[in-house]
């Protein structure tokens, strides 16, 4: 039994590591979870992507989401920590995430956020058996805002947080180059710009026949990407 199917226990909707094309069952689900306007190529990219790093797109461990015109294979943090902790276990290695810390325009590094104001950087130090991978990210190159330039809810109210969650992506993608390649969370793109259903065409939506309400303008929280969406409005 594949990795996958011990974690799904065999149901119908399991995504097998052999399978070379999604089910009949599983379309209808990827229609249900808004999967309605994707390309056949599309589709075989997120099937690629979930047999590759063995997470469920029906358990929502992975999703495809139209950003900018193009469809963008998505996870949240605990995603990649899951796909990290498998490698070493796989490998017999050892695995341990650093706390978070922050740092004002001062340069000082603190490890606890207090200021009114957003950081300027974040950063987290993974060890993969005991060699230490740094990730640090910039408030400037990370803050996601929306069409009218405002900051999004989750980065103004959660910003420190949101902040780390990209330092620590960063430090696991060093750590875990093969299984983590081309894979980016949300938090670490710039303002979502999806398009209405109703603009897309082909693919899974011609064959369900059906149109999905345009998503919420505030991106997922927590969501890693295959490929990161275009820095053009």
């Amino acid at each position: 039994m594949s990795e996958i199917e011990q974690h799904r226990g065999g149901s119908q909707l399991t995504l097998t590591t052999d399978q070379a094309w999604w089910s009949e069952k599983q379309i209808a689900a990827l229609g249900q979870l808004g999967v309605a306007g994707a390309s056949n190529g599309d589709l075989a990219v997120f099937m690629h992507v979930a047999q590759r790093t063995g997470l469920d797109p029906f358990a929502r461990q992975i999703h495809m989401i139209e950003r900018q015109g193009k469809w963008t294979i998505q996870t949240g943090i605990d995603g990649f920590r899951l796909v990290a902790r498998r490698a070493v276990d796989r490998a017999g290695e050892t695995l341990a995430i650093g706390p978070s810390e922050w740092c004002a325009d001062d340069g000082q590094w603190r490890d606890v956020w207090l200021a009114e104001g957003p950081p300027a950087a974040a950063r987290v130090t993974v060890y993969r058996n005991g060699q230490a991978f740094p990730g640090t990210a910039l408030w400037r190159e990370y803050v996601q805002t929306k069409r009218d330039g405002n900051v999004t809810h989750m980065w103004a109210t959660r910003g420190a947080g949101q902040l780390a969650k990209c330092a620590e992506a960063l430090a696991l993608r060093k750590a875990f180059p093969m299984d983590l390649a081309g894979v980016y969370t949300t938090d670490e793109l710039e303002r979502d710009q999806r398009q209405p259903a109703s603009r897309r065409t082909g693919g899974l939506g011609a064959a369900l026949n059906a149109e999905q309400p345009p998503p919420d303008e505030e991106p997922v929280e927590g969501e890693v990407v295959e490929q990161p969406a275009s820095a053009e409005s």
